[in-house]
């Protein structure tokens, strides 16, 4: 019994000393990982803030994290210069939140967004407190966009068309 205790002790260790994660914090992963794959059915991989599913018809989902998205749907939005502080992404659905942009600064940004081509059937609305605007491109690419002019946040939502 006391050389059982004794390895797992020095294994305690050792993980804490290799690892840049605690065991704990690795212990938390794996069992966030196994309820989200039971909700899912999909295989979860959690790494740190993000999280990735993968379902059972091979397409991919990634959660968190705060760097703009380099594949998936994200990989053709434009980009917005600002403090990432939110990203859902998958194959048919792109949520980005972006914080710290200024009113002219979302406004050359929708310029951005129509010179790419999201400019059908186009709603826009704005008051004191925000500005949205709704269009789609001509592979029926949903783009939504979002400003809050108080807090300066700006939410970006990109959809396929799952026909």
């Amino acid at each position: 019994m006391k050389k059982a205790f004794t390895l797992c002790l020095i294994l305690l260790c050792l993980f804490t000393l290799v690892g840049c994660k605690s065991p704990s914090e690795m212990a938390a992963e794996k069992i966030t990982e196994k309820v989200l794959e039971d909700m899912t059915g999909g295989k979860v991989n959690v790494d740190g803030e993000k999280i990735t599913i993968e379902t059972e018809d091979g397409s991919e989902l990634s959660l968190g994290g705060n760097e703009w998205p380099k594949d998936k749907l994200g990989k053709d939005i434009p980009k917005l210069d600002g403090e990432v502080t939110y990203v859902a992404n998958s194959d048919v659905l792109c949520m980005i939140i972006v914080e710290g942009v200024k009113t002219a600064e979302f406004e050359k940004y929708l310029e951005k967004v129509k010179d790419a081509g999201y400019t059908q059937n186009e709603v826009s609305y704005s008051d004191s407190s925000s500005m949205t605007y709704m269009a789609t491109n001509d592979d029926d690419i949903a783009f939504q966009l979002t400003y809050l002019i108080e807090s300066e946040e700006v939410s970006i939502t990109v959809g396929k068309s799952q026909n």
